[in-house]
């Protein structure tokens, strides 16, 4: 607030002042202008925490979309609940920013990632040299295993396929501790821990991941954000190929623990189709005694869960 001027200022004082008076309060009223048209100054980045990107935000190599929301899919939920298993889906809707999850407590814990921990030890074998390329086969060992599939010869695309353990124990004994846990914490994935054997660690071991933190990994893959070669990033995508059509092309990995307590059931990937992408990951969680009747609804559950958010059609 201004000041009363002082009453021994003379009339002619003041008039001399006025010029000067004018030019101040000219001065206020433009600095006052500037400060209220202009931009705020930039905030600072958020620090890397090394964890899943937040739902709906965009993975580096993303285009951004125009909105993030995440949705409950409480119908979603009970489809599970229909069949009788616990557990969770969560699907990111590239195109729209939107994350629809299906029991979101569930969504957000970390489990034993099982056989879709093949997709890393994939790319850290290609990245180590342990895996020259594609037709990379190793022999069988002639001891018969429960998986009729895995009692043969197999190369890097059958061993996917067929999600043939032995094949990638062997690749990750190759590999070493050393190397893995380099790669691990580079990779970003889960929560890092090898702990429980270099051929078991994503088995029976340490390692855990959440449904979340299975997508923002499958979203840097696509986007070319993962600190590996193209070259790794291109095969991969190349034996994960579950099912192409002209109307969509299906990438997965199934995932599946068992023990005497408890089973843990994993299908993980993306959809293309069109211009959207549909990222996935859904974990079916029971009993010991429960595995053998998730194996097949990872697929089914999976699908019509796809289907329900017009990630495939319906006549897929």
């Amino acid at each position: 607030m201004l000041s009363p001027l002082p009453g021994c200022l003379s009339r002619r004082a003041l008039a001399s002042a006025r010029p000067l008076l004018s030019c101040a309060l000219l001065a206020i009223v433009t600095t006052a202008s500037a400060c209220a048209t202009a931009p705020p100054p930039p905030s600072a980045p958020p620090a890397a925490s090394g964890g899943a990107a937040p739902p709906g935000a965009s993975a580096p190599g993303e285009t951004a979309p125009a909105a993030a929301r995440t949705e409950i899919d409480e119908g979603g939920a009970a489809l599970l609940r229909a069949e009788g298993v616990d557990g969770a889906f969560v699907l990111f809707d590239a195109a729209r920013g939107v994350t629809r999850v299906v029991n979101p407590d569930r969504a957000a814990a970390r489990y034993v990632p099982a056989s879709t921990f093949k997709i890393p030890n994939t790319i850290i074998g290609l990245e180590t040299g342990v895996i020259p390329d594609e037709r990379f086969t190793l022999r069988w060992d002639g001891t018969q295993r429960s998986v009729p599939d895995w009692n043969r010869d197999h190369d890097l695309a059958s061993a996917m396929k067929h999600s043939v353990v032995w094949f990638y124990q062997e690749v990750a004994r190759r590999i070493g501790p050393e190397r893995m846990q380099a790669h691990l914490d580079a990779l970003g994935y889960g929560n890092r821990d090898i702990s429980g054997g270099i051929d078991q660690f994503w088995l029976s071991g340490g390692l855990r991941i959440s449904p979340h933190e299975q997508i923002d990994f499958l979203r840097r893959l696509r986007a070319g954000a993962l600190p590996c070669s193209a070259r790794s990033v291109d095969i991969v995508k190349r034996i994960l190929v579950l099912e192409q059509t002209p109307a969509y092309t299906l990438r997965g990995k199934t995932g599946m623990e068992m023990d005497e307590r408890s089973s843990t059931g994993w299908l993980v990937g993306y959809v293309e189709r069109g211009a959207d992408t549909y990222f996935f990951a859904t974990v079916l969680l029971g009993a010991g005694s429960d595995g053998e009747r998730i194996m097949p609804l990872r697929r089914s559950l999976t699908r019509a869960l796809l289907k329900r958010h017009g990630a495939l059609p319906e006549d897929a």
